[in-house]
């Protein structure tokens, strides 16, 4: 839920019914347009101000009012009408008390004096410092889908703030330790981890019944291709795999309450040891569809990648849709291909919103690491897709992010894949040439979504307080490389 409130002048000698009822009109424009969205609380309305000859906050005790009705309603951030003029302290009264994320706005009606108090409120919080969200607050004049980014980008970061990841296996994997992070530095972004071992999940999957397994690996031979061969991908290491997403799956019902997205760690404990890779998970969890009809869709990540978790949940509740996730494979000057070890959302596989037209498209066949078990094969197909990853270096975080356009994986590009060509692929525009790309990337992991959603990650970066680097500004690219 995001507010919206409205402050005016509180000077008995600058009463005006005109402006009143012009601010009145302002503000309810405002809210029927983030209402075709959001579910949006009126503030100005629960205090009671449509009643009264001053619709506008007016005064110290209306602000300290609205800031803890704001505080009690548990909002996701709050958009301040600033259209004529208020003084500004009464704005500093208010988020004392409500302490969420704020957006000063005004339409740029040059009829009143909107720019003027913006830039005074606006500096005015600088000043004052009450609170970070002071500190870090946005303004917007005249551009209203620029306040729906902005409102995006709040209701994400309190989602995320309020959620946990499930890391089944911990982290990190393999020696990355880019992958790990401090843990408690973190919860100024996630609310919690739940932290069990992988386990859990094998007992929880031998515990499925063979009727589970049995419909699962029915509808998987019956919605995709599927490739046997007689050494990775055999019908027992098929069914190993479906009772590892299943084993998976019980243990995310007990916390899907709370969990935001979720990480396997897979190897070498799974992928070496129990004998099978888990990429049934990375493929199903972040999928609106398994066996057992449509799902929710919950963001998922190999190899116990933290803030690659925090990435792809973060563009999941900007976007509303399934996050790709994957390695960066390669990297030349036009293009930069994104495979991940065996499975990603397979979403992706043709970007349908029919999740068995996506299903249609994808190709089961035998792993090339691990000791058995299946990749999902596809290519995906040329879209417009956001790319961000937040990554930590010498102790300060950063979100690195770009709009991408998606190229086609041709021929000729296929007969240069040789290792892990059974993986899912997706290929993208380089934003850089190849050797600014390899100097500024802080994993080797991406996250993507379809659509353009980088004003809301610029906004995302700003409540959060670190610094957002986008890889088409060159300025950005070097100031980050200095």
């Amino acid at each position: 839920m995001i507010g919206v409130v409205t402050f005016t002048d509180p000077r008995p000698t600058a009463l005006s019914k005109e402006r009143e009822e012009a601010i009145k009109q302002k503000h309810n424009y405002l809210i029927d347009e983030l209402k075709n969205e959001f579910e949006v609380v009126d503030i100005n309305a629960e205090l009671g101000k449509y009643g009264e000859e001053i619709f506008g906050i007016h005064s110290v005790d209306e602000a300290i009012r609205a800031g803890r009705l704001v505080k009690k309603i548990g909002l996701s951030g709050v958009v301040i009408g600033l259209w004529h003029w208020t003084e500004s302290n009464l704005v500093t009264y208010f988020l004392r008390k409500a302490n969420v994320p704020v957006l000063l706005y005004t339409d740029g009606d040059p009829a009143w004096a909107g720019a003027t108090c913006v830039t005074s409120v606006g500096a005015s919080l600088w000043e004052s410092a009450v609170n970070n969200y002071a500190i870090r607050h946005s303004r917007v004049i005249g551009d209203v889908e620029l306040v729906k980014a902005w409102v995006r980008a709040a209701e994400a970061v309190k989602r995320i703030s309020e959620g946990s990841l499930l890391l089944l296996g911990g982290t990190y994997t393999l020696g990355m330790e880019h992958l790990m992070d401090d843990l408690p530095m973190l919860k100024r972004f996630v609310g919690d981890f739940i932290m069990l071992d992988q386990y859990v999940i094998i007992k929880e999957g031998e515990a499925t019944s063979e009727e589970e397994v049995d419909r699962f690996y029915s509808w998987l031979l019956e919605k995709a291709e599927v490739k046997f061969d007689d050494t990775m991908l055999t019908k027992e290491s098929l069914r190993k795999q479906i009772r590892l997403y299943l084993g998976a799956k019980r243990v995310w019902e007990r916390y899907k309450d709370k969990v935001i997205g979720l990480s396997i760690k897979c190897q070498p404990e799974l992928s070496e040891i129990y004998g099978v890779t888990a990429c049934l998970i990375p493929a199903f969890f972040p999928f609106n569809m398994d066996a057992f009809g449509k799902k929710p869709v919950v963001p998922a990540t190999c190899e116990g990648d933290i803030k690659g978790t925090i990435s792809s949940s973060l563009l999941y509740y900007l976007s509303g849709k399934p996050p790709l996730f994957g390695d960066i494979k390669y990297v030349d000057d036009d293009v930069v291909i994104i495979a991940n070890c065996g499975a990603s959302s397979l979403y992706y596989a043709a970007l349908s919103d029919d999740p068995e037209e996506n299903l249609r498209r994808v190709t089961i066949q035998g792993q090339c690491q691990g000791k058995s078990g299946g990749a999902l094969t596809y290519r995906t197909p040329p879209a417009e897709f956001t790319v961000a990853r937040l990554i930590r270096r010498n102790g300060e975080y950063y979100l690195l992010y770009f709009l991408a356009e998606g190229v086609e994986i041709t021929e000729e590009l296929e007969k240069k894949l040789k290792w892990g060509k059974q993986w899912p692929h997706t290929a993208i525009k380089n934003p850089l040439d190849a050797q600014d790309f390899i100097q500024v990337m802080g994993a080797n992991h991406l996250s993507l979504v379809p659509g353009d959603f980088t004003e809301e990650i610029k906004f995302v970066a700003k409540i959060w307080g670190i610094q957002p680097v986008d890889l088409t500004d060159p300025l950005d690219v070097r100031e980050f490389l200095k």
